[in-house]
């Protein structure tokens, strides 16, 4: 019997298996596709950098792309306004990377692998049984397989949540993101982008748009709305703006896609024998880029806990994860808080395009933006914590 099962081979599940590797504990990632497979969430905070620093993953080219910080952009009367991670208050990474998300997720597995976790591709996992000993991973292809620990990183497909009935969808975010690349950017397009390479969100009506600078002369965009969104609302809408016009001009654009009914709580994110990472546990609206950050703070947080209770033998403890849910809540609650200003009130106008830069709230905005939301010394975090919930999760 294996110590533990790893649903999922994505930044969660990846950085899970290789951190609970690197201690001597058997570990097995299951994760139904082939890789290198296309995702979204190519943009990372930099709260996210000391994981990966852990574990031993170096920046390279071919993969990553320096991040300085964030740019608010409001085509309709062309103000704009730039957020440098340098401008976070002190102890906070100075930037962040874009990342290629199918090379990055396969250099996380690779990670996993090297550190003698056994990853197998094309498996799918179709229902889990916990038992007072152990947990009965169950396979489309009919086996079953025994560990002592389960990890759900099943990302979207939230594999536990479905099974449990906990998944809550958060009712006053974006519903819908429709987006697409672009291959072969040109020379004038990468000048303007600049040297740091700032994420551009765009305000729009009923939502937002992003641009972000991949390697190899490569850029996503897409658009997220509250609305049900189609390639034409795409085509009409973000990309006829100014800024994709020039920063497209003469490249090529590849397959547009679609994702929609996302945003949601797992209320059942941990339990006797199992714990769920990354989107298995929350997913919420990409307008601050918070996806694969919070991914691979939450699993280096569920192996920290998970490492000595298998050690100890006490991984069967009820409560063994209730640390890290607090951990991670506090997380969630602040980006929530944060996205639900951002679409239901005037705060993406009067904050992030107002000439702030310097002051304490300034600060603290860049400093919740770059992720770093476990300090107890940010007015500005504490005050979306503090204010009554806004947020309604549905059933």
């Amino acid at each position: 019997m294996t110590d533990v099962v790893v649903i999922g081979a994505g930044p969660a599940g990846s950085t899970a298996a290789a951190l609970l590797a690197q201690r001597g504990h058997t570990v097995l990632v299951l994760e139904k596709d082939d890789f290198p497979r296309f995702h979204i969430g190519e943009s990372l905070l930099p709260a996210g950098l000391p994981v990966l620093a852990r574990l031993g993953v170096e920046p390279a080219r071919e993969t990553f792309v320096y991040k300085r910080g964030a740019e608010f952009v409001d085509e309709s009367d062309g103000r704009s306004r730039a957020f440098g991670f340098d401008g976070a208050l002190p102890g906070c990474p100075d930037h962040a990377w874009h990342v290629e998300r199918s090379l990055f997720d396969a250099l996380l597995r690779d990670r996993a692998s090297a550190a003698g976790a056994e990853v197998r591709h094309g498996v799918t996992v179709t229902e889990v049984g916990v038992e007072p000993d152990r947990v009965r991973v169950h396979l489309k292809e009919g086996a079953a397989i025994s560990a002592r620990y389960l990890i759900d990183a099943s990302g979207q497909s939230r594999l536990l949540a479905r099974q449990l009935g906990a998944v809550r969808p958060y009712r006053s975010f974006g519903s819908a993101a429709i987006f697409t690349h672009y291959q072969g950017i040109g020379d004038a397009a990468l000048q303007e982008m600049g040297p740091g390479n700032e994420i551009r969100i765009v305000l729009r009506p009923e939502g937002w748009g992003w641009l972000i600078p991949l390697p190899s002369r490569r850029l996503s965009v897409g658009i997220v709305s509250k609305r049900v969104i189609s390639r034409e609302a795409l085509d009409a809408g973000l990309l006829s703006g100014p800024l994709v016009r020039r920063w497209s001009e003469g490249a090529e654009r590849l397959e547009t896609r679609v994702i929609q009914n996302f945003s949601y709580r797992n209320t059942s994110s941990a339990g006797p024998r199992f714990a769920a990472a990354g989107d298995a546990a929350c997913f919420l609206d990409p307008v601050f880029s918070s996806g694969v950050t919070l991914a691979l703070r939450g699993a280096e947080r569920v192996t920290d806990v998970l490492g000595p209770a298998l050690d100890e033998g006490t991984e069967a403890a009820p409560d063994l994860q209730l640390g890290q849910q607090a951990y991670m809540d506090r997380a969630y609650r602040t980006f929530s808080a944060l996205i639900d200003r951002f679409y239901n009130t005037r705060f993406a106008t009067t904050v992030f395009l107002s000439r702030s830069a310097g002051t304490p709230l300034y600060r603290g905005v860049v400093t919740v933006l770059a992720g770093d939301v476990w300090r107890d010394d940010n007015p500005f975090q504490e005050m979306l914590l503090n204010t009554r919930p806004r947020v309604a999760l549905g059933q």
